[in-house]
């Protein structure tokens, strides 16, 4: 029993998953079709539910708070399990909304491809947080990473009482800035409407205080700070987990969507790699390894042997995808991502998957503070996209005698293209799992060498191959021993025996194009048969004739 099975005993009792085939989709999911959304062209969870029934085999993995089910699509000719497989994840980040439609889209792209399925499985989660989703498509609007359930962020035994506030009743949630000589923002000196920090260095004086849109509901001094906001899928596991930080639960892997998740990685051992549609991307921004870290009992850092691997997945990605100038990606606390790889020992990759491309201006603006919001702006204008609420004066009630001003980038739109975008981009993330299917491990048993040593015993000479670009595992699925090993049997012939050793063994990690060898020694002829396999990896055999 893992370690992680461990800590899950000291957890309530376990949901029990309920399983649903295509044509028997769960009976109290809401009325079916799409609702409008904070962008146009999404699908909310009956739309999508409704899309399910393409599929040949869904299944749930359990129903959430809020009545949802996390649903699971598998992929796959003849026995899923018997062959390498790997699990697609869209929108770990409720918000990116976007990774769910492209989660959906690259699986009926990948249903297609008979030739694909019958070496590789792919197991695929499009709404890992349903709950937290559907916040696209509730006003007023807000990006909304928690599930239903009501947590008291401000720990104060008041659960939700002072959330965000929509004061101009525009049916969004932005920001509110503050007359405020302390500071510390300013206004932006090409582009009033961005706000940058002010530099007192540079003789810069501060004109605001900025915050998200609402009213000190409670009267305690503090703005927003109990939203009440449930918890958040992408802040809920195992590795750095954020103890008693806002979204990150009363415990690990306490809500039933991480769990079932969680739990559905540890018990499918054919699952090699994991990709991820997340803001915490990996690929555009890969993850650098530590040498100084190498050595500590606790890994946080990628480990070296693994740092050449996911470099060149990470090249490849990028010349599929085309984009540059990624934003930047945080480390992840609490995040699935990172739990995929540091703990449950798989190949994890994580994408954006889109960005707000750079607009071009001239002459080359010469302050870099606030670039980013700047170029959103100019994005916006040039595809005529409403995603700006200019700043507009509010009367606040917290605020007497101050200027109050309400406005900002609209929720959504710095993480969802619009909708139109979605088709392209599902094709090309489908060619790069395409791609990462093609360089998973692959195993052959070499050219075997027989020795007659006399008296009725043979030395064989078993050479193990790994035809593939990826290592049999990862250096971290090594370490932390959760990914299943691979294994070399050898069926002996009937009334023959071994001379030392057992019959089974077990081999160590295998990089690609390498080889290990493992010598049997058999008194006794006939036929036999070798057979070496690892669930994530798949098998080979062959037999001898011992004379």
């Amino acid at each position: 029993m893992t370690r992680f099975l461990l800590f899950l005993l000291l957890l309530p009792p376990p949901f029990v998953p309920s399983h649903l085939r295509a044509d028997a989709l769960p009976s109290e999911a809401p009325p079916l079709g799409a609702k409008e959304g904070a962008i146009d062209g999404y699908l909310d969870y009956a739309a999508y539910v409704k899309q399910l029934a393409e599929f040949k085999s869904v299944a749930s993995l359990g129903k959430t708070l809020g009545g949802r089910e996390v649903h699971v699509i598998t992929l796959a000719t003849g026995k899923p399990e018997e062959k390498p497989a790997i699990l697609i994840m869209g929108a770990v980040h409720a918000p990116h909304l976007a990774g769910a439609e492209l989660a959906l889209r690259m699986a009926k792209l990948l249903a297609k491809d008979e030739k694909l399925l019958d070496r590789v499985t792919f197991y695929v989660v499009p709404r890992p947080s349903p709950d937290a989703g559907e916040a696209f498509f509730k006003k007023p609007f807000a990006e909304h990473p928690g599930n239903d359930r009501k947590t008291d962020d401000d720990r104060d035994g008041d659960p939700g009482e002072d959330p965000p506030d929509d004061l101009n009743k525009d049916g969004w949630i932005t920001m509110m800035r503050v007359e405020d000589p302390t500071g510390p923002m300013m206004a932006h000196p090409d582009d009033p409407r961005v706000l940058i920090a002010a530099d007192p260095k540079k003789n810069e004086r501060a004109a605001w205080r900025v915050m998200v849109e609402g009213r000190d509901d409670d009267g305690d001094g503090q703005f927003n700070e109990d939203g009440g906001g449930g918890v958040a899928f992408n802040r809920n596991f195992t590795f750095n987990y954020p103890v008693f930080k806002v979204g990150a639960g009363p415990n690990q892997v306490s809500e039933v969507e991480t769990r079932a998740i969680a739990e559905f990685v540890h018990d499918h051992h054919n699952i090699a790699a994991i990709f991820s549609f997340s803001p915490d991307d990996n690929l555009m921004n890969p993850w650098k390894a530590d040498p100084a870290s190498e050595g500590n009992r606790i890994k946080t850092k990628l480990l070296q042997a693994d740092a050449p691997f996911t470099d060149y997945l990470a090249e490849q990605y990028k010349k599929i995808h085309g984009g540059a100038d990624c934003p930047a990606s945080a480390a992840g606390e609490g995040s699935f991502t990172e739990w995929a790889y540091f703990h449950a020992g798989r190949w994890s990759f994580a994408a954006r998957g889109w960005w707000i491309p750079k607009v071009p201006v001239e002459p080359a603006p010469t302050e870099t503070r606030g670039a980013d919001i700047a170029n959103a702006l100019r994005w916006f204008k040039q595809e005529t996209i409403d995603g700006f609420v200019d700043w507009t004066p509010v009367d606040h009630p917290d605020f007497p005698g101050k200027k109050v001003e309400v406005g900002g980038i609209k929720p959504f739109f710095l993480l969802n293209p619009p909708a139109k975008e979605l088709d392209g981009l599902a094709e090309k993330h489908r060619d790069f799992v395409v791609k990462l299917a093609g360089f998973l491990p692959t195993l052959s048993i070499g050219d075997v060498k027989i020795e007659a040593l006399g008296e009725g015993v043979f030395r064989v000479t078993v050479p193990v191959l790994n035809t593939g670009y990826l290592p049999t595992m990862s250096s971290m699925g090594e370490t932390n021993r959760e990914m299943y090993p691979l294994q070399l049997k050898i069926d002996l012939p009937e009334k023959a025996s071994l001379v030392n050793g057992v019959a089974r063994v077990k081999l160590t990690r295998i990089e690609g194009g390498a080889k290990t060898e493992h010598v049997f020694l058999v008194k006794g002829a006939g036929d036999a048969k070798l057979t070496v396999w690892a669930p994530a990896v798949g098998s080979d055999s062959k037999p001898l004739v011992l004379k």
